[in-house]
């Protein structure tokens, strides 16, 4: 029994709108519907529509609603999955047990969901004349949809009590940071870009104090201008026309190519025609599954292919390519005693615009903090506790034998991350680990899997041989292997 729509109709619905303006203007499911009445409100349209601060703060704490009452949802689904079973259940009961648990299971019912419109005083007359009609199966079936509906309507009934429950305080700060936070960035001279790296920790949750701390590590990135190069090897940038297309040069730039489509790397779902499994074929070919067919190419979830299709290799002249958007991110960030100061600002900085990165592009990205102990964060999902990361001092040993089998374990483990890119921020003054670790970097690397350092400090490195690049920042001076 699934939600009527899930998370990636409503993100649909939010880029449409902050795109365009365009939404519905009205629906039936609480969620929707209220995210509709949000949307239709003409003085918040203009603010999105006309103002690129005001889209993202609309989105981003749109965003934060929608997971959160999707949340409460499943939650309250998965709760309710002994009944659920119960339903399936009761339609493969015997006419024996039929005959003595009916009025049970109707009064169970009944006390349950009688405000929800389920008639048991009609099965009651049906079930308990002379004709004993529990027996029949059709009207059996009947009231277990009657059921079935009514729980539905008591989930849904639910589901608007606790946006009813939550609306009023999102609005409140809605409509406060739609007016303050473009105000207070133009009487304090604040760089787009400055807000949407820092407002990307914040949750929604706006006060100067932590932007302000935010921001002081943002602008490391005009100090070391290395953090912008490698943030966008990392991930690629649309160019000033607004194309997603890269600029390929001689040597030190480097060109996106499609690998061959055999090079299969597992299953997905999507809406790419070419690589499209053969039992989606036969439905396209079926006229009675043609309709069914359709409707999984609009909502992108047939069954396809997946390809490793992100090849990086040296670039030989100066053209342009379209860019294929890359993989998730997985940044292995060294937290020591030996990263306290300066480098620890560099790798704080970094990490805020990968996860900017991250935000735009909509990718994963994992955060594994390490010194003897790591500290794994999915950065996109666990903002609250990034913030409190960025509170804590760098202190201990190093020792990189957790962190490589905790990346390992993503790269081997979680589909999301197959086709990860793996960045070290560090000074390198770790021990190389045995043999068996190191290998296996190799081994990945062989797979497609890049794997990027950025060494803060001049300290002799080891592991140099084991990356696709290793960029430096001396101080002040950055370079590049």
């Amino acid at each position: 029994m699934n939600p009527k729509y899930d998370a990636s109709f409503y993100i649909r619905v939010l880029d449409q709108y902050v795109a365009t303006g365009e939404c519905s203007d009205t629906d039936d499911e609480p969620l929707y519907a209220y995210l509709l009445s949000i949307m239709n409100d003409p003085m918040i349209k203009i603010q999105v529509l006309t103002d690129e601060v005001c889209a993202r703060i609309f989105y981003d704490m749109m965003s934060q609603f929608i997971h959160l009452n999707l949340e409460k949802e499943k939650y309250n689904l998965q709760k309710s999955q002994s009944e659920q079973n119960g339903m399936k259940q009761t339609l493969e009961w015997s006419i024996a047990r039929r005959k003595d648990g009916w009025q049970a299971l109707l009064q169970q019912v009944s006390d349950k969901y009688e405000t929800m419109g389920f008639g048991s005083s009609f099965y009651k007359s049906q079930f308990g004349n002379e004709e004993e009609k529990y027996g029949d199966d059709e009207l059996w079936e009947r009231m277990v949809e009657d059921w079935e509906e009514a729980f539905k309507r008591n989930l849904q009934e639910q589901k608007k009590k606790e946006i009813d429950r939550r609306k009023e305080s999102l609005e409140n700060r809605l409509h406060a940071n739609l007016k303050n936070i473009p105000e207070y960035l133009r009487r304090h001279e604040v760089e787009k870009d400055e807000f949407f790296q820092a407002w990307g920790l914040m949750s929604g949750m706006w006060n100067t104090v932590d932007f302000e701390r935010i921001r002081k590590v943002v602008r490391m990135q005009k100090e070391y201008p290395e953090i912008i190069k490698i943030a966008n090897l990392m991930g690629r940038t649309a160019d000033d026309e607004g194309r997603e297309r890269l600029h390929v040069g001689q040597e030190d730039v480097y060109r996106l190519e499609h690998s061959s489509k055999n090079d299969i790397q597992g299953v997905t779902v999507g809406n790419d025609l070419n690589a499209l499994l053969p039992t989606e074929m036969v439905h396209c070919a079926d006229d009675d599954l043609e309709s069914l067919f359709i409707y999984k190419y609009v909502t992108r979830k047939l069954q396809t292919f997946r390809y490793k299709s992100e090849i990086m290799q040296p670039a030989r002249s100066l053209e342009t390519k379209p860019a294929v958007h890359k993989g998730p991110m997985i940044v292995c960030l060294d937290t020591s005693g030996s990263m306290v100061g300066i480098p620890e600002k560099i790798a704080y900085s970094l990490l805020v615009k990968l996860l900017e990165i991250a935000d735009r592009q909509r990718r994963p990205c994992f955060l594994i903090a390490f010194s003897v102990s790591i500290c794994p964060i999915d950065v996109r999902k666990e903002r609250a506790r990034l913030l409190d990361f960025f509170s804590t001092t760098s202190c201990g040993d190093t020792d990189a034998t957790r962190m490589l089998k905790a990346t390992f374990d993503l790269l081997q483990s979680k589909k999301e991350y197959m086709n990860a890119d793996v960045l070290w921020i560090t000074d390198f003054k770790i021990p190389l680990p045995s043999p068996k670790l190191t290998d296996r970097i190799l081994e990945y690397r062989k797979a497609d899997t890049h794997f990027y350092g950025l060494q803060l400090g001049i300290a002799e490195n080891e592991w140099i041989p084991f990356f696709d690049r290793v960029y430096r920042a001396d101080y002040p001076v950055a370079r590049c292997y």
